[in-house]
């Protein structure tokens, strides 16, 4: 897979060839247009980060720091040495995260600006779960934003404390950008 943009445009990073569904380079530039491209001074989450294709973008792209949360632990490896593979002293600071995100989203005590959220299709709760551990533990910033993907058909539980300011479907992917209400 290929980074689109910022100081590690073209570079190349690896996908585990098991459990994983990236996001493909249409999607990810959709989002970071729909972002304005800088995340220059950004702290963010990616939470499920499988081959930290959306928080890899993001550090690309000037982020001050990058969290990368993934349970299985062969992605995990995988991932970590995508992060050591694209290590540069222009980029800002990333760590990863090996476990669950729900555990991760209780005792975090971060804020993040953006928050991507990419689960697996079978984990029909995840996004209520995440949504909902996000605004108990103010784990957002009043300016931040979450940006979760779900399958195009897939149902949508929004919490009360939350708003939808952006959804668009691409092929089989929706993507929702959120950000709680003031």
């Amino acid at each position: 897979m290929r980074v689109i943009s910022g100081i590690l445009k073209s570079r190349l990073f690896d996908v585990p060839d098991i459990v994983v569904r990236p996001t493909k380079a249409q999607v990810r530039e959709a989002i970071f247009s729909s972002l304005g491209s800088n995340c220059s001074g950004w702290d963010v989450l990616d939470l499920f980060a499988g081959a930290g294709s959306l928080g890899i973008e993001a550090w690309s792209r000037g982020a001050t720091s990058v969290d990368f949360v993934e349970k299985h632990p062969q992605v995990w490896n995988v991932l970590q040495k995508n992060i050591q593979k694209l290590e540069s002293d222009e980029l800002g600071a990333t760590r990863c995260v090996k476990g669950d995100f729900l555990h991760y989203l209780n005792q975090t005590s971060k804020q993040y600006d953006l928050i991507f959220a990419d689960p697996p299709y079978d984990l029909p709760d995840a996004m209520e779960a995440t949504l909902h551990a996000i605004v108990q533990h103010s784990v957002l910033t009043s300016t931040g934003v979450v940006v979760y993907e779900l399958r195009a058909s897939g149902t949508v539980v929004i919490p009360s404390e939350m708003e939808v300011i952006r959804e668009k479907v691409y092929g089989k992917t929706r993507v929702l950008m959120l950000k709680e209400r003031v």
